[in-house]
């Protein structure tokens, strides 16, 4: 509480802007009375996506300081949501970006911060010569394969984990530099998302 405003606040894990809405609609009907219902979002395991909103409040003094809490604990798929009853008096724009901030700190602090390991998937190609000691070498390096296609050569999808992608990459596949390499995604348990990265600048 501050001077008479009361500050409910409120974090919750989503996978998507429509998750977001379903949480934000639910608790404004949870606070029917409340005067402002201001967010901060974080998507995607790079925060590619990153949005706020002040909710009728001044330009940048809720949704901002929100925002800022999910950057500053390094939070993504997290929606946060502060909820404001008006006590009658103006707490000024540094008063509310205080009382913004303080909320979402204490709505993080107070939840359970899951870590989820970022893979990354590799679409290649090889001749079928090859992949017979293609397959021998990924069950011995216990590398995931996540699909397999059979046409005029052998398609894989492979996955390894982001933080080692490129070392991997250099280190395992080396011996197979003349497989063709399409392109990388990446994903967050199976939340997919698209990264500019070129296997063909890596493995030489």
């Amino acid at each position: 509480m501050d001077r008479g405003s009361k500050f409910h606040a409120y974090a919750f894990p989503i996978e998507n802007e429509a998750e977001a809405v379903t949480h934000l609609q639910r608790i404004k009907k949870e606070h029917p009375k409340a005067r402002h219902f201001c967010t901060a979002i974080r998507l995607f395991p790079d925060a590619t996506l990153e949005r706020s909103s002040d909710d009728g409040e001044p330009s940048g003094s809720a949704g901002k300081p929100i925002l800022g809490q999910l950057v500053k604990n390094n939070l993504t798929n997290v929606l946060v949501i502060v909820v404001r009853y008006f006590g009658g008096t103006k707490l000024g724009v540094p008063g509310l970006i205080e009382a913004y901030k303080t909320s979402a700190a204490n709505a993080i602090q107070t939840g359970n911060i899951i870590e989820r390991k970022v893979f990354s998937k590799v679409r290649l190609s090889m001749s079928y010569e090859l992949f017979p000691l293609f397959l021998n070498f990924c069950k011995q390096s216990n590398i995931p394969i996540l699909e397999e296609v059979y046409k005029d050569n052998a398609s894989f999808i492979l996955c390894f984990g982001k933080s080692t992608i490129e070392s991997e990459l250099k280190n395992s596949l080396r011996q197979y530099s003349k497989m063709d390499f399409d392109h990388l995604d990446d994903y967050l348990n199976h939340l997919e998302m698209t990264a500019e990265f070129l296997l063909d600048e890596i493995i030489r």
